[in-house]
């Protein structure tokens, strides 16, 4: 990790306020050019902790850049996880207000409902297809100001029967 825990500490508040006020704000990497992974996914943590705290309840895992093309665009060579709070669901037959959101862009998903948790490393596919009890049409609605890991996912729709479920991938950002 490249920046210290206060550092990591207020710039999760403040990305997680920007989400929250639809406030945009610029690339935390502009200002902190040599972050890394760690402190990246230390922000996450931190934003996931409060959200917890507020009573919101995480309901599902985000896969992103799990395409080789969009990774060698983005100049990475692992895809990101991250996490999906209750609050961003959108039932099905549900409206999303956009002015609630900064910079909006949909995106077609596949949502992968699970029948036991996965964990890692060493997960592959073959456990995600085990693990796989059936695969939903979903869509969702990333913010494209709002750069540290999941926190670029603001709304998801799915089917009603996917918001009971606890665990989910997303595949094919």
């Amino acid at each position: 990790m490249k920046l210290d825990r206060n550092t990591i500490a207020t710039l999760a508040e403040h990305l997680e306020n920007c989400e929250l006020q639809a406030q945009d704000t610029t690339k935390i990497t502009e200002q902190y050019p040599d972050m890394d992974w760690d402190d990246a996914y230390a922000i996450q943590n931190i934003i996931k902790t409060r959200k917890v705290a507020r009573g919101n309840r995480i309901v599902g895992l985000k896969a992103g850049l799990t395409s080789h093309a969009k990774m060698k665009q983005m100049g990475v060579t692992t895809p990101v996880f991250g996490f999906m709070a209750d609050y961003y669901a959108v039932p099905d037959g549900g409206e999303c207000k956009v002015s609630e959101l900064i910079h909006p862009k949909v995106e077609p998903e596949i949502a992968f409902v699970t029948k036991r948790e996965l964990r890692g490393p060493g997960c592959h596919i073959g456990a995600v297809l085990a693990a796989t009890d059936f695969v939903l049409p979903g869509i969702e609605v990333r913010l494209t100001a709002v750069i540290a890991t999941s926190s670029s996912t603001s709304k998801a729709w799915w089917p009603t029967t996917l918001q009971l479920c606890v665990s989910w991938w997303v595949a094919n950002p």
